[in-house]
Parts: structure tokens; C-alpha cells; sequence
């Protein structure tokens, strides 16, 4: 578990042409792409890696943190009649793991849907044996919608998918 006291400060900002490459051998590490979607378990090129960092995005961040790029965060699939948008992250950058970092980064993208966006609820969802991602969202006060059952192959077995969402209201009650 993440020791808060020694989180690492970071900045959420706009990608950059610099960040591309960085991104690019994050997601070429299995140990990053275990746990994210099927379509980052085929190999990546510079060229998808350009259009995910750079590509038309309603909020998508770079992650900087100890004065590098460690990752991207954001939120998408952003549905403007309901009020909702899904959050994702991606910390490429294994040396910060169990730091906190993905905590602070998922509370502030929330604090920036709710106020900043106007969000009336943020989705999320993670695969079932990603203890991480568990946690994180669990810290940052989201509630448990649903599973999917089996879902995606990981590691030579099929594995649940979690369904998490917090609403606006619960967020306020929090701060």
C-alpha cells in the first residue's frame, strides 16, 4: 500500500511531441500493458502511440512528475446529455508504483470533472486481479456499479472486469 506522506508531487498539462516516445515504451512493457484494454496487448508502434498522446481528446493529460513524463490520465467516452465521462489512467513509469501517485492524480481528475467540467457522474473500470487500480479508486471514493465476468484473457485465464462510478453528490460529501 501507498504511503500518502511520500507521494510524489506532479503536474497534470497538455501532451507534447516529447511525451510520444516515453509513451511508446511504456506500453511495449508487458509489465505496464498486462492490466489495460485488448488493444494494448498487440505490439504498439511510434505511429499509435503518436495518435493516442497527440490525437483529438475531450481531456487527455500528460502526467509529469520529478520533472518527466510518466504517463497519461483523463477522462473520455465523455457523454454530454448524461453528464458522464470515463476516467483512465496509464503510469508508465514503474519506479513511482506504490507511491500514491495514482491516487492524487485520479482525485484531481475528479475534482477537475465535477467543478471544473461539470460532470454529474465519472465511470471507471479496471480488470479484476489489478490490486492497483483497486485501491486507487477505492481512495478516491468510487463505488462498486458491477462485474463483467470474464472479459479478457490475462496471464493464461479469463478475468472480471469491474464496473466503479462516484456521482458528483458523493464527491462533495467527501471534501
Amino acid at each position: 500500500m501507498a504511503d500518502d506522506s511520500v507521494t510524489p508531487s506532479f503536474l497534470l498539462r497538455a501532451p507534447r511531441y516529447d511525451d510520444v516516445g516515453a509513451y511508446a515504451v511504456f506500453i511495449s512493457d508487458p509489465e505496464v500493458t498486462i492490466w489495460l484494454e485488448d488493444r494494448c496487448q498487440r505490439p504498439v508502434h511510434f505511429h499509435h502511440a503518436l495518435a493516442f498522446v497527440l490525437g483529438e481528446a475531450w481531456c487527455r493529460l500528460a502526467i509529469e512528475s520529478e520533472g518527466r513524463f510518466v504517463g497519461m490520465a483523463g477522462l473520455e467516452d465523455y457523454d454530454p446529455g448524461n453528464g458522464v465521462a470515463r476516467f483512465f489512467i496509464v503510469l508508465g513509469d514503474r519506479s513511482l508504483s506504490n507511491r500514491g501517485l495514482g491516487t492524487a492524480v485520479l482525485r484531481s481528475l475528479v475534482s477537475r470533472g465535477f467543478r471544473d467540467l461539470g460532470l454529474r457522474k465519472i465511470v471507471s473500470n479496471y480488470l479484476a486481479p489489478n490490486i492497483a487500480s483497486r485501491i486507487i479508486h477505492a481512495r478516491a471514493g468510487f463505488s462498486e456499479e458491477g462485474v463483467q465476468r470474464q472479459v479478457a484473457w490475462r496471464r493464461g485465464e479469463w478475468v472480471d472486469q469491474v464496473l466503479v462510478s462516484i456521482l458528483r453528490e458523493e464527491w462533495l460529501l467527501e471534501r
